[in-house]
């Protein structure tokens, strides 16, 4: 795994300022992230071998905020999304490629080819990935402990778990590796589903495990090892809280499978706490 330190740097009453700066660091190719707390504030991060030389940039920053060269930064980092003559779904297509690795594009992939196939053989696609009450908690069951995630029974559910598995596990896999993204997945899914399939039966599907997990990884990470550079703001967390409150209240017209969602939150938590007593990244 990467030996990366992210420590936080300062705090900027101006998020499009932070933002404007992290730009022009990027472009130096110094590790700088923006963690946006409100609509008025924002954490600088910053790797803690560099911090020298990011503070050194920042004293010249706010001496001349309107230079320059700040602005042509800010243009750069937004160029591919920009470029070429074709169509502009190419540079946002490597955009996504870029933010994560081969594990969460696999994941991605995978989930798309199950969502077509459950629609041109819906019970087979089911048959062949859900768990069996049948089996029982018996190994039997085989991948089935981990393939119900891939199934999603609409095309908005797809979606809305691909955009945080996206936003949340890509960094995670980018920065400290494939074998702590790989460990988190499976910390995740594997309780998610034992859950579940206990309490609840084995009629259900979807990633919302995962990312589950991955919220409580981050929030766990955030208060225990701010350093790690794992955050989400204060909001976000309490907004995943109330929606899984809110889901148990059965106050939801669809239906959820909110035990499978805190069984992911309580291993993402769980791996991250192991992870922060220990000391190990």
């Amino acid at each position: 795994m990467s030996q990366t330190t992210m420590i936080k740097l300062l705090e900027i009453h101006s998020v499009q300022a932070a933002q404007l700066f992290a730009s022009y660091c990027h472009s130096l190719k110094l590790q700088v992230s923006v963690v946006v707390q409100s609509a008025q504030q924002a954490e600088l991060w910053c790797d803690e071998q560099q911090q020298a030389e990011v503070e050194q940039l920042w004293l010249e920053f706010i001496q001349q905020p309107g230079h320059p060269r700040y602005q042509a930064a800010a243009w750069q980092q937004a160029e591919p999304a920009l470029s070429s003559g074709r169509s502009g779904l190419s540079g946002y297509w490597q955009q996504l490629w870029a933010q994560g690795g081969v594990l969460t594009h696999l994941i991605w992939l995978a989930a798309v080819l199950v969502f077509g196939w459950q629609q041109l053989a819906p019970w087979q696609a089911v048959s062949a990935l859900q768990l069996q009450a049948d089996y029982g908690l018996s190994l039997a069951q085989g991948w089935r402990w981990l393939t119900p995630a891939w199934l999603h029974f609409s095309g908005a559910h797809l979606v809305f778990n691909l955009i945080w598995v996206w936003y949340l596990l890509g960094p995670v896999e980018k920065r400290s590796g494939k074998l702590l993204a790989t460990a988190l997945v499976l910390a995740a899914l594997l309780p998610s589903h034992l859950l579940q399939f206990v309490l609840a039966g084995s009629n259900f599907g979807g990633l919302s495990g995962l990312v589950y997990g991955l919220f409580g990884f981050y929030w766990i990470c955030g208060w225990l090892k701010p350093a790690w550079g794992y955050q989400l703001s204060p909001g976000l967390i309490g907004f995943m809280l109330l929606w899984l409150v809110i889901g148990f209240a059965d106050l939801l017209w669809i239906p959820m499978a909110n035990w499978a969602h805190l069984g992911g939150l309580l291993g993402g938590m769980g791996l991250a706490a192991v992870l922060a007593l220990t000391g190990r990244r």
